[in-house]
């Protein structure tokens, strides 16, 4: 607050993954149950506290959010205090991590971004703890953070936590524990396979968001005008659903009238925000998927330059991201300083994309240096095999992975948010590698990679 970030609680009323304020406070369950353009924890979280503090909710959300860094911060300082013997590692990774512009924006923004980052960090915790006690209770703290991050985030498919599961499943083959695994990873596995059922069943749609078409269209056609108004191209993506009525088949809604009809057939919320919950967006998000792959494969060279940049943003500074853009003005030289945030220097697009590009060296070493690490440490153990490495190493390489590769397919200027949200996931891993860089010192054997 003394540098001036206040949390926007105007974001409740503006952001697109919301569902309108009057669902929210007197609709909440059926609201959230029709809600098919976004997973529904947050949405029922956020209209939980609406519910409870009435008109003092600005103050409770900036309080809430508040605690969710500092509870981050602590469980990040307890897992690399597991990873790391020296007691300076753990302090300055965390320290850094709490001081970073990053986490002095995103924890004044009421959205989802540093939750996220709590159920990454929750269930990392009970990795470890499992390791050394495998009851069922450790086995669902980390399965159970990682369903909830699938309906709360779009991005955590099942495409995701199967292969986590399994992962999970196939390292305690033939070992303790793993009947509590293979539970654990069960129930989780069901409560998010429930919800894209019930999407299945009511929109036709397997998956949590209806968006994916949107999604990739902005990342496919950025930077590219195309001006026939008969391709869907031609508009931009998430934009107002009367601008789509040439692309809609005639009285399409009719089928889902009665069924939360404020969220789900005004093209308005809360009076003047779009609303991108409005059902018609499913059919609209169809035909920008099937333009999209028709570009893809007509023009996969501009594709795959689209994504290539998509890549290089996801290293720089989490303050780029365009919501963190005017905060980030409040502690511009900090910024500069601490996040290394060169694009505050831009003048025009192209010196930004030039001062982007720079701005994401840094990060993009850092990676380099310990997925370095980790992949001499595979090769260079000859009679060890990967699975042979500890099974939070393992998972949060992965996720790590997958995050990387899907936000570059799909997304286009944000995805370095989303490195952000994993980002004290990689900070476990820089200590754990830092940790054996100090043991190979002092010729003593590493200590937390097997």
């Amino acid at each position: 607050m003394s540098l001036g970030l206040r949390m926007d609680y105007k974001a409740l009323f503006v952001y697109w993954q919301y569902l309108d304020v009057e669902s929210l406070k007197h609709n909440l369950l059926p609201a959230v149950w029709y809600d098919h353009a976004q997973p529904p924890f947050f949405n029922l979280l956020l209209g939980v506290i609406v519910k409870i503090s009435g008109t003092a909710a600005p103050v409770v959300f900036e309080v809430f959010f508040k605690l969710i860094t500092l509870v981050n911060c602590c469980l990040l300082l307890t897992i690399l205090k597991k990873v790391s013997t020296n007691k300076y590692i753990p302090v300055v990774i965390t320290l850094a991590y709490m001081l970073s512009p990053g986490v002095l924006i995103f924890e004044t923004e009421l959205f989802y971004t540093t939750f996220i980052s709590l159920l990454m960090l929750i269930s990392t915790y009970f990795l470890f703890a499992f390791d050394m006690k495998r009851t069922m209770k450790n086995s669902l703290g980390i399965f159970i953070p990682l369903a909830l991050l699938c309906l709360t985030r779009s991005m955590y498919h099942l495409l995701w936590l199967v292969p986590v599961s399994v992962i999970t499943i196939f390292y305690y083959k033939n070992k303790t524990g793993f009947r509590q695994v293979v539970t654990g990873a069960s129930i989780g596995v069901l409560l998010v396979t429930g919800w894209y059922i019930k999407n299945q069943i009511i929109f036709h749609s397997f998956g949590s968001s209806t968006w994916v078409g949107m999604n990739l269209a902005r990342n496919v056609f950025h930077d590219n005008e195309i001006a026939d108004s008969t391709q869907i191209m031609s508009i931009e993506p998430f934009s107002k659903i009367s601008l789509y009525k040439n692309f809609i088949p005639e009285d399409y809604d009719a089928k889902f009238r009665g069924l939360n009809d404020r969220d789900l057939l005004q093209e308005f919320k809360n009076d003047s925000f779009v609303n991108e919950n409005h059902v018609e967006y499913i059919e609209i998000s169809k035909k920008y998927l099937d333009a999209s792959k028709s570009y893809i494969k007509s023009h996969p060279t501009a594709y795959v330059q689209n994504v290539f940049q998509s890549g290089i943003i996801f290293f720089t500074s989490a303050a780029v991201y365009p919501f963190a853009l005017g905060p980030s003005k409040k502690i511009l030289y900090y910024d500069i300083l601490a996040g290394f945030n060169l694009t505050h220097f831009a003048k025009d697009k192209q010196q930004r994309r030039i001062l982007l590009t720079i701005s994401a060296v840094p990060k993009l070493l850092l990676y380099f240096f310990v997925f370095g690490t980790l992949v001499i440490h595979v090769f260079n153990n000859s009679r060890r095999k990967f699975f042979e490495l500890k099974l939070p190493v393992i998972i949060i390489a992965c996720t790590i992975g997958f995050v990387f590769i899907v936000s570059s397919l799909l997304e286009h200027f944000e995805n370095m948010r989303f490195r952000y949200e994993i980002e004290p996931l990689f900070l476990i891993l820089l200590g754990l590698v830092i940790q054996q860089r100090l043991d190979r010192k002092k010729s003593k054997p590493t200590n937390g990679l097997t």
